[in-house]
This record gives C-alpha cells, sequence and structure tokens, in this order.
C-alpha cells in the first residue's frame, strides 16, 4: 500500500483585510455616528420656524437614537455607492483598487446618494423628530448634502491604492 502524503493549503486572509473587519467598522461607524450628531446638532438650531414650532420638544436621547438609525442606513446607502462605483478585490492576493468609473463620473453619481441620504433624513426627522414638513425637507437636504460619502471618490487616489 502506497502512502500518500495529504496536502494542506492554507490561506492568508491579509493584515489590511482583518484590520478592516477588526477596527475599520466599528471606527468608521463610530466616526459616521459622531458625524451625523454633528450636523443635526449644528443644523437643528438653524430650521426656520424652529423655536416657534410646539409639536415636540428634541431631548438628547432623541437625536441619539436618530443619530443611530440615520447612521445605520447611511452605511447600506455608502456602501451602495460603493460598489457601484468601485472594483475592488479585497479577498484576492492583492488589495488592489480599481475605479469602475473616472473621478468626474464618479462626482457626478454621487447624486445619487446625497438624495437618498436626503429622502431617509426627511422621512426619519419627519415621522421620529416630529418636524414640520419644510423643517424635515431643510433637514434632509443638509444631512443628504454633509454626509454624502465625498472621500470614497477622493481618498483611494490620494492613498495610492488605486493602481
Amino acid at each position: 500500500m502506497n502512502k500518500r502524503q495529504k496536502a494542506l493549503t492554507l490561506y492568508d486572509a491579509g493584515g489590511f483585510f482583518i484590520l478592516f473587519i477588526l477596527f475599520g467598522i466599528p471606527f468608521g461607524s463610530a466616526a459616521d455616528y459622531l458625524w451625523n450628531l454633528l450636523i443635526l446638532s449644528a443644523a437643528i438650531p438653524h430650521l426656520s420656524g424652529r423655536a416657534s414650532s410646539p409639536r415636540t420638544e428634541l431631548t438628547l436621547r432623541r437625536k441619539l437614537a436618530y443619530c443611530f438609525f440615520i447612521t445605520l442606513l447611511g452605511i447600506i446607502i455608502d456602501w451602495a455607492y460603493f460598489d457601484l462605483t468601485w472594483d475592488t478585490d479585497f479577498f484576492g492576493k492583492s488589495a488592489v483598487w480599481a475605479p469602475a468609473m473616472g473621478i468626474p463620473f464618479q462626482l457626478a453619481l454621487l447624486i445619487v446618494p446625497m438624495i437618498m441620504l436626503g429622502l431617509v433624513n426627511f422621512a426619519l426627522s419627519y415621522s421620529y423628530l416630529k418636524l414640520e414638513r419644510r423643517q424635515a425637507i431643510t433637514l434632509g437636504v443638509i444631512m443628504g448634502f454633509f454626509t454624502a460619502p465625498w472621500l470614497l471618490p477622493v481618498v483611494p487616489h490620494i492613498a495610492g491604492w488605486v493602481r
């Protein structure tokens, strides 16, 4: 009887991928949450008629919960934009970022997540924060613009991830 040696193949997941999962997602999400909270806190006092609106009092707890839900929805919207505009090979041998389209087109397509973020912010601020329709539209526009994934078309080029 011939003894055959069995081969064992090990795959290296790569340090970048493990670091991204362990540190990138939690820290990135926390930074996104704090950014949403900052923009919301800066925008609320400037909404027209906010002082005279007796519909609800915006407590810190309501703001924190609002930002939690907006952050979760924002992650989904940002990820969809990322998948649309970048061809990445995180699971292959190299973590090469290849743009699926040029930067001008990526920036032009940035209007899609802006509109989506604006709509979810409008809907949630109107229903959960009980803002008046006009205030909710204004907040949706502000949040959609300032929380859009502006860095996704730019950072990979600056960091040298694109070849």
